[in-house]
């Protein structure tokens, strides 16, 4: 499948770290009350859900090409690259919002970051799967 089924596991990690986040945010009170009702928290735990999934349709929709036999390179390259940044994004999110404690091995948000940076440079760069899409862009531009 192109490398997709690689992005499923950063889509994985993302969800995992933004249920640790939110379940964190309801949990963890400062001023007397949850920091979840604080507005930096709760604008983080919406763009989180907002990314993952996009990421996921994302992934969807260049695996439904594949599958149906059509040519994907810019649409299976942007979801690779994009899967990717979110998973980080959504970690180092979820770190800032469970505080110090967020990359210590009480919980594995640190392991999670570390895991979804491979999706950032192994099997492609977000740089190079970059570059794919942006020729794909321009490919057609030129019509050819």
């Amino acid at each position: 499948m192109s490398g997709l089924s690689l992005r499923a596991q950063y889509l994985g990690i993302a969800r995992s770290a933004f249920e640790i986040a939110t379940k964190y945010a309801a949990e963890r009170v400062q001023f007397r009350r949850p920091i979840r009702e604080f507005e930096g928290v709760s604008f983080k735990i919406a763009d989180m859900y907002a990314n993952i999934e996009a990421a996921r349709l994302m992934v969807l929709r260049a695996a439904r090409m594949i599958d149906s036999g059509l040519s994907a390179p810019k649409e299976v390259a942007a979801a690779k690259f994009f899967s990717a940044d979110m998973a980080v994004k959504v970690c180092l999110d979820a770190i800032q919002i469970a505080g110090g404690i967020g990359m210590t091995k009480e919980y594995p948000l640190e392991r999670y970051l570390r895991d979804s940076k491979m999706g950032q440079i192994g099997a492609g760069t977000s740089e190079v799967l970059r570059y794919l899409v942006q020729r794909e862009i321009y490919r057609k531009v030129a019509g050819g």
